[in-house]
């Protein structure tokens, strides 16, 4: 049974283009020639995807900084393993914070997909700001367990 997205995909003038030149030649529909095209494109993608082992993460601080607006609160930052880190972390519990604890704000994000494509929030796998803006998958998940940990465990303030 096939099942149906949708999902609007918006294309170029040239693939329009394209598309229709390539139904003229053979007389097919433009949707056979897509569907095509979106077949071959996942045969050959790596779907082999295997979680982490949480025990393999390494979660560590390469700097911190008191908050100058903020009494008693410190923006941490770190890496783990290859994605990189922030967090500004209360000295006390809060409602906004992480399971309402004092972690306040916490992205953690892939150094080479930020550089690539100039985008912070593109590259980031977890995101809270006072509330999540990207929470994390199945595969960020050890990431994400891993630097709260981290936060949680390493600040008296």
């Amino acid at each position: 049974m096939q099942k149906t997205f949708r999902k609007t995909v918006a294309l170029t003038d040239a693939q329009i283009k394209r598309l229709q030149q390539l139904s003229e030649l053979d007389g097919k529909d433009p949707l056979i020639h897509v569907r095509a095209a979106i077949d071959q494109y996942l045969k050959k993608q790596n779907f082999d995807l295997m979680l982490p082992n949480q025990e393999s993460i390494t979660a560590k601080f390469t700097g911190r900084v008191e908050d100058e607006n903020i009494t008693r609160a410190i923006w941490a930052s770190g890496v783990v393993d290859r994605y990189e880190f922030s967090a500004l972390v209360l000295h006390e519990p809060t409602k906004l914070g992480i399971d309402r604890g004092r972690i306040s704000k916490l992205s953690i994000w892939d150094p080479i997909i930020k550089e690539n494509s100039k985008n912070f929030i593109d590259s980031c796998i977890v995101n809270y700001d006072r509330g999540w803006d990207i929470r994390p998958s199945k595969i960020a998940q050890p990431y994400f367990d891993a630097v709260k940990s981290l936060l949680n465990n390493s600040f008296s303030l």
